[in-house]
């Protein structure tokens, strides 16, 4: 029989629990105080015993996403194929996945893959590349019949970068080899390579020697303005922690600061990369994968972008969660909670819930955060003392991350997390004894419930309940008993309640505190624009910078953060002067949502109200962006009154220009299916058309008129027409300035489309000063490693070039 449509979908079991526990347990749920005495009931009462398919789970995830031969040799033929091919990139592809799916210890698969992928590499001339998987090759025993292929290929790959002494050592190893007992070649192929080797000798005397220092590779971070802050480890000397009772923690100014400045610079205390962006960036870092991207040693899920982050995350955290990655898609930021008991360690967690003094400087409010030097550092305590909001969580909230934090430490216990000598009393090892009764009530080892092959999801149950005993043999996971799964609280040692405890502490603080590490995208060739101005701030994980925390929110925020890899830097985008309050945004933005909306959004889930400017001052400057056009006087028509001439519209007309909005925006609907369609002369008609009408009622700078202009120049820059679309997109980008300000995120990159567009059209004296001062705004923006810096770099060094003959030729005139 099939397993239940919910099986590993932690959301949906929780949803269905809500809705079967009973209203005396809810009530005396309710009344609890602390999290260990919500842990605790959620152990008591069984409450995980209602999640039916959890014991299933945790047997059949042994051998989940594990390496499989059979895949590993699929990939790496097909790679061969394409490779002859001279598909080199989708060959190399299809080596990585041959990669992913090799065990380092089950015969030649992942050598061969390394070495075969090293191929494409010198094919493509990334030859650097090349030589790490030529290492990684060696390192993991590649066939001796093969290998003076890959010490010609080594060789041959440090003379392109001209590696000289790295090229004579290869170099005289490939000779050994060739002049060894172990080199296998004979007749006309030995002959033949033996020409080669020759080849690769004299290349040796005509090499260029070029110096390199790999810790030139290294990312660039930048400086911290005014210095670093002795107190505050991350931050910017000209910055002071505050506390108040009214603002609580926060931080000011000390001195004045430009706009532009880099103030804190901040490695998070723990970060998880969300599932969609596995196969694109690396598991521990974060930073975008290379081709040159390797695996875990244990699953076929995770990348990595080299061998330090692959073993940091093994010894860190990867090594336990490994097996779960499934469960932990579903449980959303807890894991993050997860992760941040993992890098913490049991011992010191242990330590420091008996002993916190010795970690913390006091138990004043005033002091939070602080270690025992009176410094705000990247330590636990700085995590720990973070707001959690425990006393404004809506009751049914605060259960479901009660049930979350269950669920993690069972797991936690599955995955021998508290694994220690003897600590199970009975010499096994802990894990095998919690999991007697985590998985099927005091069960002896040869007595607990067996997984039969998927195809049958069938469970084997025989249990003692009572006084008796009762044999369920055959049942279907449906109808596993839900008494079995968890046994009472008191059945867990004083440490794991301890975790618990935290496990929830950490998801209360997450839901206020954690932060998105974002990656700013362009719309690609094949995405429609929802608007001129939307920048598409893609989420790569989710991390707890404690530093980043303290500030305060305003919806028009003094900073700006971007990210190199997981590393958070936070910038001014205006001058702030000495005793200013920083404020950071939280989401809600002035320039991208209505007040209201930022205010329900900040009280449900930060539980204030926004007392910032554009929050009391209102939005009235921003209403001409969705404002029809007066019909008197064409000025801002909102409700029933003209803001410029004061004249009152009757209900009749009203109503007869809000149906002339939705006639145009199903007309721009239209359009939008043509371009689906790539029918792009079509949807240039019908947006030409709504633009037309459009004009007719709406305010001159109504955001939907800018739309069309944008979904305009998308349509002609895709038939070529780069001139036009240039044109539209002038039009356009006035909007950006107006409502976001010129020197805003929104307007820079609008600057930089406009640029592209422009350098197309080959109008290079119109897009060299547009690169310019795009290639500013976004230098106060962001640091020199940022993608959008890389581009408009090339932009403007690009329309540079092209100018260059034209004002030599008038310098000459």
């Amino acid at each position: 029989m099939a397993a239940p449509l919910d099986f590993g979908n932690w959301q949906k079991s929780i949803d269905t629990l809500l809705q079967t526990i009973k209203p005396d347990h809810l009530k005396a749920f309710n009344l609890l105080q602390t999290n260990k005495e919500r842990v605790k009931f959620i152990f008591k009462h069984r409450l995980l015993n209602y999640v039916e398919w959890l014991p299933a789970y945790f047997e059949a995830c042994k051998s989940w996403h594990g390496k499989s031969k059979e895949v590993a040799q699929v990939w790496r033929n097909k790679g061969n194929k394409l490779f002859q091919l001279k598909k080199y990139i989708e060959a190399i592809e299809a080596y990585t996945e041959s990669c992913l799916n090799s065990h380092p210890d089950n015969g030649d698969d992942l050598p061969l893959s390394f070495g075969n992928r090293s191929a494409a590499f010198f094919h493509l001339a990334l030859y650097k590349d090349c030589l790490l998987d030529i290492k990684r090759a060696e390192q993991n025993r590649f066939p001796v019949e093969s290998l003076h292929k890959l010490l010609a290929r080594k060789t041959s790959a440090h003379l392109k970068l001209g590696h000289k002494q790295e090229a004579e050592k290869s170099f005289q190893a490939l000779k050994e080899f060739v002049n060894g007992k172990q080199f296998c070649l004979q007749g006309s192929k030995k002959d033949e390579f033996l020409k080669e080797v020759s080849s690769i000798g004299n290349s040796l005397f005509n090499i260029h020697d070029v110096s390199h220092d790999p810790a030139q590779e290294d990312k660039n971070v930048p400086s911290l303005f005014a210095g670093t802050n002795s107190l505050i480890c991350q931050a910017s000397k000209a910055v002071s922690f505050t506390v108040t009772l009214d603002k609580g923690r926060h931080l000011l100014a000390n001195e004045s600061i430009p706009k532009g400045s880099t103030i804190i610079v901040e490695c998070p205390f723990a970060a998880v990369l969300l599932p969609d962006h596995y196969k694109t960036h690396c598991h521990h870092c974060f930073t975008p994968l290379k081709f040159s991207a390797i695996g875990c040693d244990q699953c076929n899920v995770v990348r990595f972008c080299d061998e330090f982050c692959k073993e940091t995350a093994w010894s860190t955290y990867h090594r336990t969660e490994c097996r779960y990655l499934d469960l932990f898609h579903s449980v959303g930021i807890a894991h993050l909670s997860f992760r941040i008991i993992l890098c913490t360690t049991l011992e010191f967690l242990i330590d420091f819930v008996r002993n916190q003094l010795k970690y913390r400087l006091s138990d004043d409010w005033k002091t939070k955060g602080l270690n025992k030097d009176g410094m705000y550092d990247r330590s636990y305590v700085s995590v720990y003392d973070l707001m959690t909001h425990e006393d404004s969580t809506e009751p049914q909230d605060m259960l479901q991350y009660s049930l979350t934090a269950g669920l993690l430490l069972v797991t936690l216990i599955h995955g021998q997390f508290f694994d220690k000598p003897d600590c199970a009393g009975d010499g096994r090892p802990v894990s095998d004894s919690l999991m007697d009764f985590v998985l099927g009530g005091h069960l002896t080892k040869e007595r607990r419930c067996q997984v039969f092959p998927e195809a049958q999801r069938k469970i084997c149950w025989e249990v003692a309940v009572g006084n008796g005993t009762l044999s369920t043999e055959g049942k279907n996971i449906h109808s596993v008993p839900l008494h079995l799964l968890v046994s009472g609280m008191e059945d867990l040692k004083p440490e794991m309640k301890d975790i618990g405890d935290l496990l929830l502490r950490h998801i209360l603080q997450l839901v206020c505190n954690a932060h998105a590490i974002t990656s700013v995208q362009t719309e690609g060739e094949n995405e429609l624009p929802e608007s001129t101005v939307d920048i598409s701030q893609v989420r790569i994980a989710t991390a707890i910078y404690p530093t980043a925390s303290l500030m305060n929110h305003s919806c028009d925020p003094t900073i700006i953060s971007s990210f190199i890899g997981d590393i958070l830097v936070v910038k001014t985008v205006m001058d702030v002067n000495k005793g200013e309050e920083i404020y950071n945004c939280y989401g809600p933005h002035h320039c991208r949502m209505r007040r209201e909306e930022r205010q329900e959004i900040l009280r449900s889930q930060y539980h204030f109200d926004c007392c910032c400017p554009p929050c009391c001052d209102g939005d009235v400057s921003n209403e001409r962006f969705g404002a029809l056009k007066c019909t008197y006087c064409a000025g801002i028509l909102t409700e029933k009154n003209c803001k410029v001439c004061g004249q009152s519209i009757d209900e009749q007309t009203l109503t007869a220009l809000r149906g002339l909005v939705g006639q145009t925006g199903k007309l721009f609907a239209r359009g939008i299916q043509l371009m689906t369609s790539q029918e792009w002369e079509g949807a240039i008609t019908v947006f030409k058309e709504c633009q037309k009408q459009r004009k007719e009622f709406l305010y001159k700078d109504h955001r939907d008129l800018a739309i069309v202009d944008d979904a305009l120049a998308r349509c002609f820059a895709s038939i070529g027409d780069y001139s036009t679309s240039a044109d539209h997109l002038f039009s356009s980008i006035k909007f950006a300035e107006q409502m976001y300000g010129d020197k805003s995120v929104e307007y820079s990159h609008e600057l930089q489309k406009l640029a592209e567009v422009l350098f197309n059209a080959e109008r290079f004296r119109e897009c060299l000063p547009l690169a310019e001062q795009c290639l500013g705004l976004f230098t106060s923006l962001y640091t020199p490693e940022h993608e959008a810096v890389k581009q408009i770099t090339e932009v403007r060094d690009a329309a540079q070039f092209a100018l260059a003959p034209m004002m030599q030729s008038n310098a000459q005139k």
